[in-house]
């Protein structure tokens, strides 16, 4: 590990999805820094800027930087599973082509959401993907509930492709 991974992993509540997603809780300034010095190219945040952690103009930092930012934030009480859908499918997309750093105060509602990733994007199994959901947070029941109704959401879009695949497949050899 060199020294900016090093300091990367000193990020509260740092995770390594993979070589081109990463997460944590809130970035300083200086870590902003070593975060576009590491190549990362997108910031996501998911949380308000009223939020007690939140560092003041992150959005014009993160430009100054040369980093694209996107806030998309999630409501603590309420999370919206549509709307966690969108965020899962846009870092899908944003991965294909960029380096991508997903942060919100101290890492549990992106936690939440890279488990499902973890499971339904990367195919990682349930336990393992939990294994490093819980190195963050145990979701309270709100949360739960949203993984789960993401979950079934996730597992009714594969079954679709499946089977789309499955009639092309047919009709190719009919």
């Amino acid at each position: 590990m060199n020294d900016i991974e090093t300091e990367l992993t000193q990020i509260p509540n740092f995770q390594f999805v993979h070589e081109h997603l990463f997460s944590s809780g809130q970035p300083t300034l200086a870590q902003f820094k070593q975060i576009k010095e590491y190549g990362v190219d997108t910031v996501i945040n998911l949380a308000f800027t009223d939020a007690d952690l939140h560092l003041q103009h992150e959005d014009k930092i993160c430009a100054e930087l040369g980093l694209n930012y996107i806030q998309l934030p999630i409501l603590w009480e309420t999370p919206a599973d549509d709307q966690c859908l969108f965020i899962l499918d846009l870092i899908a997309h944003l991965v294909q082509t960029k380096m991508v750093w997903v942060h919100c105060n101290q890492n549990k509602s992106v936690s939440s959401l890279m488990y499902l990733y973890r499971q339904y994007f990367l195919e990682l199994d349930m336990p393992t993907a939990q294994e490093l959901m819980h190195q963050i947070w145990e979701p309270n029941e709100t949360w739960t509930g949203l993984i789960y109704a993401v979950s079934l959401q996730l597992q009714g879009r594969k079954a679709t492709e499946d089977l789309q695949q499955c009639l092309i497949h047919r009709d190719q050899f009919a």
